[in-house]
This record gives C-alpha cells, structure tokens and sequence, in this order.
C-alpha cells in the first residue's frame, strides 16, 4: 500500500478514534462532563474551544498537503527521512490524542497518581509527536509549492501550539489533584 494509502487510511482511523472516542466519553459520563476542564477558568473554555476547532482545521489542512499535494514526497528534517518517520509521529499523535479523554474519566471516577500520570504522559506525547511532525515538514528538502507548503506548516504548528500549551501545560497545571 502506498504511503498515501497509508496516511489516508490512518487519519481516516484515527480520527474516528479521536473524535468518536470523545463522544463516547461525554455520553458516557454525563454527571463527570463539567469535570473535564478541571481548573480551566470559565472565560477561557469558549476561547479554547474555539481554538480546538481552528486545530482542528490546521491539521486538516496540514494532512491534505502531506496526502494529497506534494507532502509526502519531500525529504523530512532537513532532506534525511522519509514519509515513513512522518506517519511514525501521526500514529503516535493520533493514539495519544484518543487516549487522554478515557484516561482523564477514569482519573476523576477513582483520583489516583498512576492514572495522572498517565494523562499527562499521553498529553505530553500528543504534543511532542505533533511538534516533530511539524518540524519535519518545516525542514522539509525539495518542496516545490511553498505558498501550500508554508501554510501546512502554519496549520500543523496552530495545532501544535494548542497541543502543547492549552493541552499539556495549561490543562494539566489547572487540573486538580491531591498530590
């Protein structure tokens, strides 16, 4: 199968993992819901819900170039890999990005160190694997449409930004905890 094959294929996947993963989640823990911005001041929920859905957009946008442009042909990190080191860093981003809503439930049903461990880790993981993916396209060798190519970057690093400030530090320092 083809890398496109493959990057269609696992955003296809992994998006319906994400998202409906979240609204397995909300549906299924209606007394938890308002629990899961934690300590996220109210005024700033609307702002980064908005957010999430300029990301979201982002990504898309950075996905269509990777699968349908000329993304996926480019030399990555400077000219020294492959799409193959891409696609590692959107299955991680992806899996990670499904997994963290799950976590955070189970977390707030029985509150332990091990379990917020493991939300921070997955959140912390979302952002890294996102991060790289950008990096890798920003270095990029042998691009050829840049105006596409710029603003594919400009969309993966919107939604690395929210990925690494709104998720993994400003989400998880809000969060309550008893340790």
């Amino acid at each position: 199968m083809s890398i496109k094959k493959q990057f269609l294929w696992i955003n296809i996947i992994g998006g319906l993992s994400v998202l409906g993963g979240y609204v397995y989640a909300l549906l299924d823990h209606p007394v938890l819901r308002a629990q899961i911005w934690g300590g996220v001041p109210e005024t700033w929920q609307p702002w980064i819900t908005m957010f999430m859905f300029i990301s979201g957009f982002g990504y898309c946008y950075g996905m269509y170039y990777l699968i349908f442009n000329e993304g996926l042909n480019l030399k990555f990190f400077g000219g020294k890999y492959e799409a193959s080191i891409m696609r590692t860093f959107l299955i991680l981003f992806l899996v990670s990005a499904s997994m963290w809503i799950h976590s955070t439930f189970n977390y707030l049903e029985l509150p332990n160190a091990n379990s917020w461990n493991m939300i921070r880790i997955e959140l912390w993981c979302t952002a890294l694997s996102i991060i790289f993916m950008t990096f890798g396209l920003a270095t990029a060798k042998g691009i050829k449409n840049t105006k596409a190519h710029k603003l594919s970057v400009f969309g993966l690093g919107i939604i690395s930004f929210h990925c690494l400030v709104f998720d993994a530090i400003l989400w998880t320092n809000n969060f309550p905890t008893d340790f």
